[in-house]
């Protein structure tokens, strides 16, 4: 690969994380710009707990499954909704953990999320000939090994053998998602309709010591990231791609770990098994974006 090829690969997956990481926080803008436009205007819209545009509505995933136990039948709107958010992880990932969900914006805000141990003097494991970082294919058995050692996904089994025991979908009551737009809610009505509730002071509290006072909600605990991360997993679409000719780890064995440590799921691209880690990748683009030698692109 000649030097002007390698420069603009280089150029092209760093212009790609800006675009991405831009992209995703005017998704975000245009959530709760629609959140609030549906309470001011009563268009209908609802949040992404409950979406809804005319006759074609939308519930969570995980509390159109939680309805379903809690009810002990099937119910068409719960299952379809999950259908089509589960199809779309397939195609895309964790991505709404990224594009979609309040939550991770929350924990920047308040410096809430750990950051992975640094390599040290590590350098590359194993030989820098030999990394991992260009390995994307899927293991479909690691894949589900993973699954099965992803603590989400027992705290996802555990969340619906309680809506199955209490007939009530019990995570849907302290939902972080449901709790940002309740609050948003909450707060609105108190500043416009002059109406206080309860709610204002529980929401933004329970949302705090899920969110702020357990640093590792996403990673370790959310039921959702667990159910979307079970279909995600087999998502092989729009991955994160290394150059090893150009990565600092791979062609210098240098002890560079700023992908990982820009990830929020702190996927490291060099690992032996980074065919599974890539499993929880949310599609943020951090790791292009933030890569020293541009050499991280998605495809």
């Amino acid at each position: 690969m000649g030097v002007e090829e390698k420069g603009t690969v280089q150029g092209r997956g760093r212009v790609q994380g800006h675009r991405m990481v831009l992209a995703r926080r005017v998704t975000l803008t245009a959530v709760l710009v629609a959140v609030l436009a549906s309470l001011a205007f009563d268009c209908g819209l609802g949040t992404p707990s409950s979406f809804g545009i005319g006759q074609f509505n939308l519930l969570c995933p995980l509390g159109g499954l939680e309805a379903m136990f809690a009810a002990k039948s099937f119910i068409p709107i719960a299952a379809i909704s999950a259908g089509v958010v589960l199809a779309f992880s397939l195609l895309f990932g964790r991505a709404w953990c990224a594009w979609g969900c309040p939550a991770p914006v929350i924990r920047r805000f308040f410096k809430r999320d750990p950051k992975p141990a640094s390599l040290g003097d590590q350098g590359c494991e194993g030989g820098c000939s030999a990394c991992a970082g260009v390995a994307s294919a899927l293991d479909v058995k690691e894949s589900l090994r993973g699954i099965a050692k992803d603590s989400r996904t027992w705290v996802l089994v555990a969340v619906l053998v309680c809506a199955l025991v209490a007939a009530l979908p019990l995570f849907c009551l302290v939902c972080p998602i449901g709790l940002t737009f309740g609050s948003v809610a909450s707060l609105w009505h108190l500043i416009v309709d002059k109406q206080m509730t309860a709610s204002v002071l529980v929401f933004p509290i329970a949302l705090a010591v899920e969110l702020v006072l357990c640093r590792k909600w996403c990673m370790n605990v959310c039921p959702v990231a667990g159910l979307l991360g079970i279909f995600g997993r087999f998502a092989v679409r729009f991955r994160p791609h290394v150059n090893v000719d150009t990565c600092l780890r791979a062609s210098k064995g240098v002890a560079c770990d700023v992908c990982t440590v820009a990830c929020a799921e702190h996927i490291d691209l060099h690992a032996a098994d980074v065919s599974t880690q890539l499993g929880m990748c949310t599609r943020c683009g951090e790791c292009a974006k933030r890569c020293p030698t541009a050499s991280i692109e998605f495809k």
